[in-house]
C-alpha cells in the first residue's frame, strides 16, 4: 500500500457582491485551481509526484491575494481542464492500493463541496488526518499546527528558493518529510478525516475583517487599521476614543464610533502566520447590549490596576 499526500489549492469570489458569488456562491464558496500530491512508499520516501491546473468555471478572475500566494497567474489557468477531467486524472495516477493523507481538514472539505458541485462521480480512497498524528506525537494535540511551524519543530530545512510554500505539491512534498518523521507514521490510518460544511459568515450580520502584516504590537495600535477601523456597515473610517483594552492574551478590544451607525465593538489579535511573519487580526461588528458595558468595565479594571500599581510605587 501506498500513501498519497494530497494538497490543494483554491480561489475565492473577487466580491461577495459578484455575480458569480450570488450565482453559486451558497454551494461553491472555493473553486479548486490545483492538485498536487506525491506518493509514499513502505518505506516513506516520496516515489512520485502529482500536480494539476485546474481551469475555474465559476471565479474565473483570479482573487488577487490567491495569486500572490501561490505564484499561479491568470495564464496559467487559461488551458487548463476542467474540475472533472483534473480529479479523473488524479485518480487514475493514485492507481489501486493507496489512502490518502491532508493536512487537517481544509482540503477535504474544499475538495469534497468541488466534488459535490460538479457532480463528480470519481472514486477515491478514504482520507485521513496527518496533522493530528503530528499533534498526538509533538503533545500538540490542542492546537493545530501549520506546516511550516511543523517543519521547524522537526528541523526540517525548507527549500523555499526552488520549492515555495502554498504551491500544492511543494507542500504535499513538505507533508510526507514531516510525515515521514513520525516515530509510527502508520498510525495514521487512526485518524479518518470527515469533510465540514463550508459556509460564510451570514453577512447580515455586518461583521468587518481584516488581516494585516505588522512590524511590532507597538506598530499595529498606531496603525490606522487600529487606530480608525472601518465601520461595519458604512465602511467609512471610525474613531477609538479610549484606545484598546486586553481581553485575553494577545487579543484586545475597543468601542468605535460611526456618526451614522453608532457603537461598533472592534477586536484585535496579534500573532504569527504559518509563515512566521507577524500579524494584526481586526474584526468589528456594531455593538450589541452586552458588547459595549463590557468593553467599558475592562476600561475601568484596567484604570484601577495602573491607579494601584503607581500608588504601591509612591508608598
Amino acid at each position: 500500500m501506498q500513501y498519497i499526500i494530497l494538497d490543494l489549492e483554491w480561489n475565492q469570489p473577487i466580491s461577495y457582491h459578484s455575480p458569480a458569488y450570488k450565482s453559486v456562491g451558497g454551494k461553491l464558496l472555493f473553486e479548486m485551481i490545483q492538485i498536487g500530491a506525491v506518493k509514499v512508499n513502505e518505506n516513506y520516501e516520496v516515489v512520485d509526484s502529482f500536480s494539476q491546473l485546474i481551469q475555474p468555471q465559476h471565479y474565473v478572475r483570479l482573487h488577487p491575494r490567491i495569486s500572490r500566494i501561490t505564484h499561479i497567474a491568470q495564464d496559467d489557468l487559461a488551458d487548463a481542464p476542467q474540475f472533472n477531467e483534473a480529479l479523473a486524472a488524479f485518480a487514475a495516477w493514485c492507481g489501486e492500493d493507496y489512502v490518502l493523507l491532508t493536512w487537517g481538514c481544509d482540503d477535504i472539505s474544499v475538495l469534497n463541496q468541488n466534488m459535490t458541485f460538479f457532480q463528480c462521480e470519481t472514486p477515491l480512497s478514504k482520507i485521513y488526518d496527518a496533522q493530528r498524528l503530528f499533534g498526538d506525537v509533538t503533545g500538540n494535540s490542542k492546537e493545530r499546527k501549520g506546516l511550516k511551524a511543523a517543519m521547524e519543530m522537526l528541523e526540517i530545512d525548507p527549500d523555499e528558493e526552488n520549492m515555495p510554500f502554498h504551491n500544492a505539491v511543494n507542500d504535499a512534498y513538505y507533508t510526507a518529510l514531516v510525515f515521514a518523521k513520525m516515530p509510527d507514521p502508520a498510525k495514521v490510518l487512526e485518524y479518518p478525516l470527515m469533510p465540514r460544511k463550508l459556509q460564510h459568515l451570514d453577512r447580515t450580520k455586518k461583521e468587518s475583517t481584516a488581516i494585516l502584516r505588522i512590524r511590532s504590537s507597538k506598530d499595529a495600535f498606531k496603525s490606522p487599521a487600529a487606530t480608525n477601523p472601518p465601520c461595519p456597515i458604512c465602511g467609512k473610517r471610525m474613531e477609538v476614543p479610549e484606545g484598546y483594552v486586553k481581553q485575553r492574551n494577545e487579543q484586545y478590544m475597543a468601542l468605535a464610533d460611526c456618526p451614522q451607525h453608532g457603537l461598533a465593538f472592534v477586536k484585535i489579535a496579534l500573532g504569527k502566520n504559518d509563515e512566521g511573519k507577524r500579524i494584526m487580526t481586526r474584526s468589528s461588528s456594531l455593538a450589541d447590549e452586552q458588547s459595549a458595558p463590557y468593553v467599558h468595565t475592562k476600561h475601568l479594571q484596567w484604570a484601577q490596576k495602573i491607579a494601584a500599581q503607581q500608588a504601591a510605587e509612591q508608598a
